[in-house]
């Protein structure tokens, strides 16, 4: 069974570690042969050696990408190609198989950095939900969203969950997480958020709830991290903004030395931050959207992402009364428990084989 798979966004945020564990997982298995469209520097550096990559490095929503696809459609024939966005080719069918991560640019455009995002996208899940063989949606409520906007059940549409990288846990190194703390110059206790800086992510509300909270617990503080795509005031009393962390055992140590994880989101695809923050060993308190109950279920400390009241309650509890922050450490190590990359990727590959009709 052969499959072609889009790596191009191997270095992004979000996409890129869906990319990067499901395609490791893929490289361990030895009923498909797999081949990769992308940069081979980048491909390598994140899979290590692999003998079967196409260069392919057209920049994604490009003409470029579109034609790219057109001259590969002798190379791939009637194998599977696997886009892991939306970025779908549209001027040459193939064995398309399409994840979708949310239709944040449809549901929240004001949040677009690009101004015709939200158009562009619209019409790429359009082309999709026509002309894609299997559709792969991470999350209950992205497969209900999309059906939802488009009035379409598809048949063709299949919930598979994302996973939890084994270096999220929690660190017993203490000389380890010192040094993170040093080089980072982290306070000794802080409220943690590590996602894209983005409207959408309700980084307004985080800093308004933060500074209420600050009236309850002076020395309170809030580390954040992430890429800053729109921008925040971050140069408040106790708000530390460190940028990108790129190396995963670091980003790990960083959740281990904080004292609890806050998402306000508006809307999500999953919320895999989430699940890194449960297996280090940290509560969570986030926005009662969708896919965060979905994940979380009652794991979760849910609150309402309007309300300045729930946000600054649920926070100074789980800074406050180590009983309820206990409760909700148990509660995410048992959680992530369903969360795995090994069973995202062998779901994966039984939609692969219930295109290509193999048993």
């Amino acid at each position: 069974m052969k499959i072609f798979f889009d790596a191009r966004m191997i270095e992004h945020p979000g996409i890129g570690r869906y990319i990067k564990c499901l395609l490791s997982e893929f490289k361990k298995r030895d009923d498909i042969e797999l081949h990769l469209l992308g940069n081979k520097v980048y491909i390598e550096k994140h899979l290590g050696s692999h003998d079967k990559i196409i260069d392919f490095t057209y920049p994604i929503y490009s003409t470029q990408e579109q034609l790219g696809f057109l001259h590969l459609k002798k190379t791939i024939g009637h194998d599977i190609l696997h886009v892991p966005h939306y970025n779908i080719p549209v001027l040459a069918k193939f064995n398309l198989v399409v994840t979708i991560h949310d239709l944040v640019h449809i549901v929240y455009p004001q949040g677009a950095s690009k101004k015709f995002a939200s158009v562009y996208m619209k019409f790429m899940v359009e082309r999709i939900l026509k002309s894609a063989k299997k559709i792969i949606c991470v999350s209950h409520s992205t497969k209900n969203t999309v059906e939802k906007i488009y009035g379409q059940k598809g048949l063709n549409m299949h919930v598979v969950h994302e996973g939890v990288e084994k270096h999220f846990s929690q660190i017993e190194d203490k000389h380890y997480l010192g040094e993170v703390k040093k080089k980072y110059k982290l306070p000794e206790k802080f409220i943690l958020y590590v996602g894209s800086i983005r409207r959408h992510k309700n980084i307004k509300m985080l800093l308004e709830a933060f500074s209420a909270l600050q009236k309850k617990i002076p020395d309170a503080w809030l580390v954040i991290v992430g890429k800053l795509s729109h921008y925040f005031d971050f140069q408040k009393k106790n708000i530390l903004y460190i940028g990108q962390v790129p190396d995963d055992k670091e980003l790990a140590a960083i959740y281990n030395l904080s004292s609890v994880f806050c998402n306000l989101s508006l809307h999500e695809g999953f919320g895999l931050t989430l699940l890194e923050a449960q297996q280090c060993g940290l509560s969570v308190v986030c926005s009662n959207i969708d896919p965060h109950l979905e994940i979380g279920g009652d794991s979760v400390y849910a609150v309402s992402p309007g309300s300045i009241d729930e946000v600054v309650n649920a926070l100074h509890k789980i800074l406050t009364d180590t009983a309820s922050r206990e409760f909700f450490i148990q509660k995410g190590l048992k959680n992530i428990q369903r969360f795995d990359w090994k069973i995202t990727a062998d779901q994966t590959i039984n939609i692969y084989k219930e295109l290509l009709g193999i048993a």
